[in-house]
């Protein structure tokens, strides 16, 4: 029986890829909803271009297989942290389509190479409390809300709070038994 090949490609970023996601990142229904530090919430090339580069970073782009270019990525951040911990944020290209829950797929395949190959224990996330659709994908994924930052992002005038998550890495299972 053949394997079947996922509809989805998952990869490092190249320089091309960069680009593209500096890009539409710049546009402000993507960037309203970031704080990467000090309430910056763009990023520019220099910034991403580091965060690619760094141990620190785990970052991939994804998009549909056969077509190759980047529609999303995908980034855990911190995770050299000696505590076993990282952060998980995603962003996906506004002006380009694809299949239902390909943001889904490519979030659980990079948290699973956070569990495994990196050794996470726990992943955090936060969303903007009405950024539904971010809510959505992170339920989706099994992180679990520990708590709400209130008044703290603002978004066209108004202080919102931020919805903290977070997911534990999946308990060991026992080869021995039955």
């Amino acid at each position: 029986m053949a394997e079947q090949q996922s509809p989805f490609f998952l990869r490092p970023p190249s320089p091309a890829d960069l680009e593209r996601v500096l890009d539409w990142m710049q546009a402000p229904a993507v960037y309203r909803w970031f704080d990467f530090g000090q309430g910056r919430q763009r990023l520019n090339a220099v910034a991403l271009g580091v965060m690619a580069r760094s141990p620190q970073y785990c970052m991939r782009v994804f998009g549909e297989r056969g077509d190759g270019t980047a529609l999303g990525i995908v980034v855990l951040a911190e995770v050299q942290h000696p505590f076993g911990s990282a952060s998980f944020w995603v962003a996906r290209d506004p002006g380009r389509r694809a299949y239902r829950g390909i943001t889904e797929d490519a979030a659980r395949a990079l948290l699973m190479e956070g569990f495994g190959r990196l050794g996470r224990r726990s992943i955090n996330a936060w969303a903007v409390e009405t950024n539904h659709r971010s809510l959505r994908l992170l339920n989706a994924l099994g992180f679990r809300p520990y708590g709400v930052q209130q008044a703290c992002h603002e978004l066209d005038g108004r202080l919102l709070g931020r919805v903290h998550f977070e997911l534990l890495a999946p308990a060991p299972t026992d080869s021995t038994a039955p």
